[in-house]
């Protein structure tokens, strides 16, 4: 296992606005933290980790990687990337999303929502594993959204070609986090841990697109933090907990079907493959 100087080294995606930038922020305040963030563009990341740096007064603890989710070549290579240059990686913190109120596609030719939100993450969770196994104890966290069981998943229609509004496709996307972490956590006890959190309604860009208002986005960062950090919760795994980081005992049914988790598994295995990614 590598040496590291830090308790945690944390990678949060989708780290550059928001909810992730707000949870970076708040946990590279402890300087045994090493925070890794992540967004598109290496200029994005590196005026993010500026900002966090001034803020926190912690000049050594903050990185970050960049690549573009939307990209399948960039996300097949994410993992290798993470790898090389953070061998110490122990938390993963699958957090970037998109909520588009028409439906788009990658220049992959895959919906948006999907791409982004589940394929990616799906990608890089299976593919970073073995790394957090071998630091273990590790911990894999899913963001997910409140609005994860307003609709169930039409497996004949993953790609979305009937759209509907805005929170249809982003909903779904949520229940598949859901089902990924679930289906995750089923396998064998490896020392890594995954759950599934959702951070309240907060005033961030995607709310917005989606034609909501919330409260602050620092109220989004106690649930993350809590789930990176806390003790109380280091043996728990396939929990979901709510925006103060209490658990969550009532789950949707969709989400806890194993049937169901196998199937999306199985189905975002054979898309994957289509990019020459495999497991």
């Amino acid at each position: 296992m590598p040496v590291s100087s830090f308790k945690r080294t944390i990678l949060i995606t989708g780290s550059t606005d928001g909810i992730g930038k707000q949870t970076a922020t708040d946990l590279a305040a402890h300087p045994d933290n090493r925070v890794i963030i992540h967004g598109r563009s290496e200029e994005k990341c590196e005026t993010t980790r500026d900002q966090i740096v001034k803020e926190t007064g912690n000049p050594t603890n903050v990185d970050y990687i960049a690549a573009d989710l939307s990209v399948m070549k960039e996300v097949a290579h994410f993992a290798d990337k993470v790898k090389s240059r953070f061998p110490e990686l122990n938390v993963l913190l699958c957090n970037a999303g998109v909520l588009n109120p028409r439906r788009a596609e990658t220049v992959d030719g895959l919906e948006m929502t999907f791409q982004v939100n589940h394929l990616s993450h799906f990608v890089i969770s299976r593919q970073l594993r073995p790394l957090l196994q071998q630091n273990s104890p590790s911990r894999i966290i899913f963001v997910s959204s409140i609005c994860y069981d307003w609709y169930p998943l039409d497996f004949s229609d993953l790609q979305a070609t009937n759209y509907g509004d805005a929170y249809l496709q982003y909903s779904r996307s949520k229940l598949m986090n859901h089902m990924t972490a679930f289906r995750l956590a089923r396998e064998k006890s490896d020392g890594v841990t995954v759950n599934v959190l959702e951070p309240g309604v907060c005033e961030t860009k995607l709310l917005k697109r989606g034609g909501y208002s919330g409260g602050p986005v620092k109220d989004g960062s106690v649930a993350p933090v809590h789930l990176v950090m806390s003790e109380e919760v280091k043996n728990i795994t396939g929990g979901y907990f709510n925006n103060r980081g209490k658990r969550i005992t009532s789950l949707s049914a969709d989400s806890t079907d194993a049937k169901q988790q196998d199937r999306l598994w199985t189905m975002s295995e054979e898309i994957c493959s289509k990019f020459g990614i495999t497991f």
